[in-house]
């Protein structure tokens, strides 16, 4: 009942969505009176997200993170970037308000800077990260996911000789046989080959640098999703002569890396054993796409003055403004949440009591967004790829039939053929159904069957594979 009122409210009306969001607060008040005490001028969807829902929900995270390092003894963490670049900027300001002996770092790596000096060491398994699916996958990314430069690419196109544009987008069967012709191509393995040998020395030099191979308890902080980054970073230093174990706070996992140790990898939001609902109204593509740092990806590293520096990609200046104006309203939050709780709760009570408005206030924004909400953080650029490049709208501009092609019924008959479609995805699929503006509650329904259906049966295969490995 609850669900489909929202829904009918979201679909027939433009609902005080500042009221909403303040009866999901009102019964956390350090929550509530430190978005309270914030200036949001009227019609801003932006400030008002920000203020009541982004600020909200970081500091609830960072909370729990900090009550993590100092019951487990921690003495470093290292925010990864870039989705580690905000609860890295909070983290420092609580750190420094209650004296905690913990030290913060922002670790500049991405699966990119990460993954191209791995290639060389498995050849098999860089081939099958190079050709992963994706929402936008051509034979040029696939290339470019190996740090291959133009010319390069050029040369490895020509001698794959392939009946179509490099540009052409790749279907599934298309991607399988190109892993195979890429395992083939002898100028395509020496250029791999070459530029992961070239970029492990600078890697090496800059996580030695930045102490991870010193014998402190420490740990990481990320967003999450599947853990891929833990387990490629944890293998490059224990190639380089870590012994210790890389453990992981994150914001939400739907599964891990095979082998994973469950222990190592601690969550926040959901796991990947369950937290069906809570995974049905959550998207970790808008996560990103508004949790990012001022800065583009990492794209390597190198050596300056006896220093080593990370190398970071462009990124649009909208982008930059868009997490200026996210951290202007963020500053102030956690200063009037801080005066609003001792120190004795902020370590140790209200995780719980945290989620609950959390969870709330995901559910409308996520789940349920106004147009306004839709529009304002719909037209966000968003890849989802390892390599920068063809960003698209998160919430993508579709027509009604795009829309139901989202639907579990029609994407099984696309994929089987009984359907022909140039199916088109949106990475933020309920913010495009409120930018189409037409049977909003209908597709509402729709997807969160579809998420439900999706999520249950990973959820089941996590559990399946687990009680294998014992």
């Amino acid at each position: 009942m609850e669900e489909r009122e929202t829904m009918e409210r979201i679909g027939n009306t433009r609902p005080n969505r500042r009221r909403q969001y303040e009866a999901c607060l009102r019964e956390n008040p350090p929550m509530y009176q430190a978005a309270k005490k914030l200036t949001v001028p009227p019609g801003d969807a932006v400030a008002l997200v920000d203020s009541y829902v982004l600020a909200p929900a970081l500091g609830g995270f960072v909370r729990w993170v900090l009550q993590q390092a100092v019951q487990s003894g921690k003495q470093r963490i290292y925010f990864l970037a870039r989705d580690g670049y905000f609860p890295y900027r909070a983290a420092q300001f609580f750190c420094a308000q209650m004296g905690l002996p913990i030290e913060c770092r922002y670790l500049s790596c991405s699966r990119y800077s990460l993954r191209i000096p791995m290639f060389h060491f498995n050849r098999e398994e860089a081939l099958g990260l190079l050709c992963r699916r994706g929402m936008d996958v051509n034979l040029e990314r696939v290339l470019s996911r190996g740090g291959l430069t133009r010319p390069e690419r050029e040369a490895v196109e020509k001698e794959l000789a392939l009946p179509f544009s490099p540009k052409t987008l790749l279907t599934p069967d298309w991607l399988a046989e190109i892993q195979k012709r890429l395992g083939r191509c002898k100028p395509f393995l020496a250029y791999l080959d070459r530029h992961s040998r070239e970029a492990l020395p600078a890697a090496a030099g800059y996580f030695q640098q930045e102490g991870l191979m010193e014998q402190t308890e420490d740990a990481i902080v990320d967003s999450g999703w599947v853990g891929s980054i833990q387990q490629t970073l944890g293998e490059l230093l224990r190639r380089l002569g870590r012994t210790k174990k890389l453990e992981g706070y994150y914001w939400g996992l739907y599964d891990l890396p095979r082998q994973a140790g469950r222990e190592e990898y601690h969550s926040y939001y959901f796991g990947p054993e369950g937290n069906l609902k809570e995974k049905i109204w959550f998207n970790n593509s808008l996560f990103e796409a508004v949790y990012t740092a001022p800065h583009g990806m990492t794209l390597g590293y190198e050596e300056t003055g006896g220093r080593y520096l990370p190398i970071y990609g462009d990124v649009g200046q909208g982008r930059k403004e868009f997490a200026r104006r996210l951290e202007s309203y963020l500053t102030p939050y956690l200063k009037h949440l801080m005066a609003g709780m001792g120190k004795d709760f902020f370590l140790y009570g209200g995780v719980e009591q945290d989620l609950t408005a959390i969870r709330r206030l995901f559910r409308l924004f996520m789940g349920t967004p106004t147009p306004g909400e839709a529009e304002a953080f719909g037209s966000l650029p968003f890849s989802d790829d390892v390599v920068e490049g063809g960003d698209r709208q998160i919430a993508a501009l579709l027509t009604e039939e795009q829309l139901r092609d989202h639907h579990i019924l029609s994407r099984w008959m696309i994929h089987k053929g009984l359907r022909k479609n140039q199916f088109r995805e949106s990475a933020w699929y309920t913010g495009s159904a409120v930018r189409g503006g037409r049977h909003i509650p209908r597709h509402l329904r729709q997807y969160a069957l579809y998420q439900f259906l999706r999520h249950a049966r990973t959820v089941r295969r996590f559990q399946k594979e687990r009680r294998k490995e014992g």
